[in-house]
């Protein structure tokens, strides 16, 4: 059984083995993984570069029709998370 849903202007599928992402506006462009999560981070990366927040994922660069993120070597699939670290100051005991 073959179920789908709309996810930032791409319908995402499942046919049980693979979760492809097609464009919603019909462009040939298409995503596709084993995983759920790659699927729509890449399609969230994918935003986020056309909006200028991140640089252009290399699979982006060298795009055919369809894109295999399982097989993408690159990390860009990934989203990172920034966390603010507080500075810590360590105490130096000097040894004689």
């Amino acid at each position: 059984m073959k179920t789908s849903f709309d996810y930032r202007s791409y319908v995402v599928s499942n046919d049980g083995a693979v979760f492809t992402a097609a464009a919603s506006d019909e462009e040939p462009f298409q995503l596709r993984s084993k995983s759920l999560v790659r699927v729509t981070r890449a399609i969230d990366a994918m935003w986020n570069a056309l909006e200028g927040k991140i640089p252009m994922p290399s699979w982006m660069a060298t795009a055919g029709d369809i894109i295999d993120i399982d097989a993408a070597a690159s990390g860009a699939v990934l989203v990172r998370v920034r966390i603010p670290v507080e500075p810590a100051i360590a105490k130096i005991r000097a040894v004689a």
